[in-house]
């Protein structure tokens, strides 16, 4: 870490930096000499020193060093002003839920109790976690949701947890994912340093992060891994504690799109058969797959050994080769949930600065076994 302040990190990243802005909870790369201006104006420092800085540093003329300060203020600025997040109302009427679809699910020896105000609320969620169903049992945890007028809440133990518009759908699975490995593990959300939108596969001692944007094959090969004896600890939402740096077992099946059913079916025959369900907000088809982990390994947790960003191309049986931290940075970040806490976010920045990186493309699945075992076993 070059710079400690009251309201942003900073870190280095190759031949630039990344700067964590504390307010915004955001993260920026910049070249070096915008880095040392942010501190500047960061400091306080005079706009007639700030030019003269300007002109000895990087032989700019009044005119362009105004032109600079200018724009590297609007970033200081920007980024320095603290979201502004929908209250959760105090007070609004509960449903009855007379009518309510209630499911427990049951991971590892705790129970959780779920009800839901409707189907279609319970599409929401269930079908990620269906393969954990029991029947009705004691619990250890309750959770609710349901509609307050056309809002979606959640519901803890009692407690509201948020309300979320039609439109934030996706942040409130997220949230209830959230709430359930804070229960799970114990943790409260400021125990966790981060939520990566990954696939973490295992070989019992280590995992990886296989990532990559949707449709691109990543919860097809966490699948196939799994034929191969890989176990799969979390598929798109891994969890890292801030206490080890280790990503923790997150019990939803994978979700697998439609156009991957024929080359899984012959490994899962059950696929062809499994409900499809379709996200109109997402305009998607996806059955889900339940992952084979053993019940004695579920609350397991293991330290991340390296980043690969996975994409299928039928046009490339296999390509896989080093890629630039700032290249692999810009491509993790706009998908993952990073703690706000500035310890944790300067946890992350020193754990993403130890990760090796890989872009891995590929369309052979046997080349892609061999690959993955050679990244395993640090033999690529």
């Amino acid at each position: 870490m070059l710079q400690e302040s009251d309201t942003f990190l900073i870190t280095p990243l190759e031949h630039q930096n990344i700067v964590w802005f504390k307010a915004s909870n955001t993260y920026v790369i910049t070249e070096k000499l915008t880095t040392e201006l942010l501190i500047q104006i960061s400091q306080n420092i005079s706009e007639n020193d700030l030019i003269k800085w300007c002109k000895q540093s990087l032989g700019l003329h009044k005119s362009q060093s105004l032109i600079l300060i200018n724009k590297t203020k609007a970033l200081y600025n920007n980024q320095n002003t603290a979201k502004i997040l929908t209250p959760t109302p105090q007070y609004f009427k509960k449903p009855s839920l007379q009518d309510q679809i209630i499911y427990f699910y049951q991971i590892a020896h705790q129970v959780f109790k779920v009800s839901f105000e409707n189907e279609a609320l319970a599409f929401l969620i269930h079908p990620k976690f269906a393969h954990l169903c029991v029947a009705e049992a004691d619990f250890d945890f309750d959770f609710k949701v349901y509609f307050n007028n056309q809002d979606v809440v959640l519901e803890v133990d009692k407690s509201v947890i948020g309300i979320w518009k039609k439109k934030e759908i996706e942040y409130f699975q997220g949230k209830f994912s959230m709430c359930l490995i804070e229960k799970l593990y114990q943790k409260p959300e400021a125990d966790w340093m981060g939520v990566f939108h990954a696939s973490a596969i295992s070989d019992g001692e280590k995992c990886i992060l296989f990532t990559g944007d949707s449709g691109n094959g990543k919860s097809t090969l966490a699948a196939l891994l799994m034929v191969k004896g890989y176990n799969l600890l979390a598929d798109d939402f891994a969890p890292m504690a801030s206490k080890n740096s280790q990503i923790y077992y997150f019990p939803a099946a994978i979700s697998i799109k439609e156009n991957a059913v024929p080359s899984l079916s012959d490994y899962f025959p059950k696929l062809n058969t499994t409900t499809q369900h379709y996200f109109k907000n997402l305009n998607k088809k996806v059955r889900y797959l339940a992952p084979t982990l053993n019940q004695k390994n579920q609350i397991e947790h293991l330290p991340c050994k390296a980043l690969v960003f996975v994409k299928y191309d039928k046009n490339i049986d296999l390509k896989c080769e080093k890629m630039s931290q700032e290249l692999a940075f810009q491509q993790l970040i706009p998908d993952a949930w990073l703690s706000s806490e500035t310890n944790n976010a300067q946890q992350f920045l020193d754990w993403f600065a130890t990760m090796p990186c890989y872009q891995l493309t590929y369309s052979d699945n046997e080349l892609m076994y061999q690959t993955a075992h050679k990244l395993f076993n640090d033999d690529l």
